[in-house]
């Protein structure tokens, strides 16, 4: 179904946007973890399609729910920014015919959704990507820590607030039980020469839409499709296995950075994909057909994003 970009006018245009922030360099090098070895460092090589598979995967999970979307769900932020819009042009009977029109519209979707109080009006997704290294982190957890301690928790909330490194999707929903009461509310407010408090009643909708949101840590992803393309190419006789050892090591090192960055910290299955890999890493380098642990570790660390992370979080849009 095709889509228009226009839903829900201005106070929804931060959500389609990325956030990058930018981490120094830590100082500290003592614990091997810390540190990418260097033939992570093929990441660099492989970023670019890296994050290409990444965008393809989630553009189309992204896409099915799009697909999903009633278009008068979609299209009834924009029609009630075109009655705020009459209003101001002191058009008062033409807003309170888009109003009624709207509303029919609104009761229309609760007849034919009994069972649904909050209808899917529009989906986006934006990536918060701090560009930094294992060691970096750990420094700013520690002081995050020692913050809390001493009761500075302002501080250890502004050492932690930019410690993100994950993609988003956000799904809007139309309240349905009290959406078309306030279009409702605006009608009466302008039929009574009141045109000021029905435009306080349409500004304050907004803030009923909910939106949940899906949060995929980027390096579960990039472990994840790591070891897709070493999947690809161990399947090719071994004849690049050094390569797929690096992706390997690369993948590994991923985890160990999500783990880091709290997501899912004390999981007990970051260990288990970090013994699972190891023992791939040994099969690849003895040269046997290690196709199906490929497969078994691939699905593994799936069940483990879907189990840790693809959680949902209402919160109302402010």
């Amino acid at each position: 179904m095709k889509k228009r970009s226009i839903f829900l006018w201005i106070f929804l245009g931060l959500f389609f946007f990325s956030s990058c922030g930018q981490t120094t360099n830590s100082e500290e090098k003592g614990e091997s973890e810390n540190v990418a070895p260097d033939n992570v460092k093929i990441e660099n090589a492989v970023t670019d399609s890296l994050y290409a598979a990444i965008y393809r995967q989630i553009n189309n999970t992204v896409s099915k729910r799009k697909d999903s979307i009633i278009n008068e769900a979609f299209t009834t932020a924009s029609e009630t920014n075109k009655i705020f819009k009459l209003i101001n042009e002191h058009k008062t009977k033409e807003a309170v015919n888009a109003g009624n029109e709207l509303i029919g519209k609104l009761e229309v979707l609760l007849a034919n959704n009994p069972d649904d109080n909050l209808i899917l009006a529009d989906v986006s997704f934006k990536k918060n990507e701090v560009m930094t290294d294992m060691g970096t982190v750990k420094n700013i957890v520690k002081s995050a820590e020692k913050a809390m301690d001493k009761g500075y928790y302002q501080d250890a909330s502004d050492l932690l607030k930019n410690l993100k490194s994950e993609i988003i999707i956000s799904d809007f929903y139309i309240p349905l039980a009290t959406y078309p009461d306030a279009i409702k509310q605006a009608i009466i407010f302008l039929e009574n020469n009141k045109p000021e408090d029905a435009k306080l009643v349409l500004q304050q909708l907004p803030a009923s839409v909910v939106e949940v949101k899906t949060i995929l840590p980027l390096p579960v992803l990039k472990a994840e499709q790591m070891i897709i393309m070493a999947k690809k190419i161990d399947a090719d006789n071994h004849k690049n296995s050094e390569k797929v050892m690096t992706l390997l090591d690369a993948a590994d090192y991923q985890l160990k950075f999500a783990k880091a960055m709290g997501y899912g910290n004390k999981d007990k299955d970051f260990k288990a994909l970090s013994a699972s890999i190891k023992k791939l890493k040994e099969s690849v380098k003895s040269k046997s057909d290690s196709q199906s642990e490929f497969d078994s570790l691939k699905n593994d660390i799936i069940k483990f994003k879907e189990r840790l992370f693809l959680k949902t979080d209402k919160t109302k849009v402010k």
